[in-house]
Order: structure tokens, then sequence, then C-alpha cells
């Protein structure tokens, strides 16, 4: 196994670091900055959610840590073939616009690494890019 890192581009956001903050640390809304051409059977209750890569796997997804309008961190769970860790950062006053990133901490083979390595950056550009352009209203 060997561990990697993958950075998505930074977006600027169109709404408030604290609205973005809030709609991503609730689960049912993750499924709003996925890919929806590759993402189906979405599914979240808790601290979890999980969903199938369509020609991939299923996977879980559990909520890791929170730092209030500055990251938060997700990791997987049950998967045999690699382990992830997946941050989103924030960058910016919590009552204003700012920046976001989605970062990918990775641990696969070097073999599956070579195939995933391109797809897993352009699902976190996805999720980055979705997220910066989710226009919320206060406290959504």
């Amino acid at each position: 196994m060997a561990a990697f890192t993958l950075n998505s581009d930074t977006h600027s956001t169109k709404s408030r670091i604290r609205d973005l903050f809030l709609f991503l640390s609730d689960f049912k809304n993750f499924e709003a900055i996925l890919p929806e051409d590759k993402v189906e059977d979405f599914n979240y209750g808790g601290d979890r959610c999980s969903f199938t890569i369509k020609g991939m796997t299923a996977m879980s997804i559990v909520r890791k840590e929170n730092i209030p309008h500055s990251k938060l961190v997700f990791n997987s769970e049950g998967l045999a073939k690699f382990n992830f860790e997946l941050t989103v950062w924030f960058n910016g006053a919590a009552e204003q616009q700012g920046k976001c990133r989605v970062d990918l901490l990775a641990d696969m083979n070097p073999i599956i690494k070579m195939m995933a390595e391109k797809p897993l950056l352009q699902l976190i550009n996805t999720m980055s890019r979705k997220l910066s352009e989710l226009e919320l209203t206060p406290d959504a």
C-alpha cells in the first residue's frame, strides 16, 4: 500500500463560509456536492453516509472531525481495497464568502492508484466546484 494526497482546485464561494460549513455538516446534504452522473444509491444517517460510485464500489463515509467554519474531515469505512480521508477546507471569515478546497489522502496499492488517481482527482474537483457554487440562504 502507498499513501498519497490529491488536492482539488481552490474555488471562491458564492455563499458565506458559515452556511456552507453548516450545510455540509449535515450528511443529508453531502449528495449535493457529488457528481450526479457517477453516484447512485445515496443513503445517510447520523454521522455517516453511503453510496455507490457507478462501475466501482459501494462506500461508506463517516465524520471524523469538525473544526467550525474551517474544515470537515471524513473517513472511509469498511473498504477492503483502499482507505481514504477526505478533508473539506474553508478559508475566510465565517460571515463572509471565502474559498473552499477538497483534499483526499488515500492509501492503496500502486496498481490501483495508477487507475484511480485521475478519476479521484476529477471527483474532488467536482466536489469543490459544486460546493463553491451553492447559493445558500443564511441558516440553510
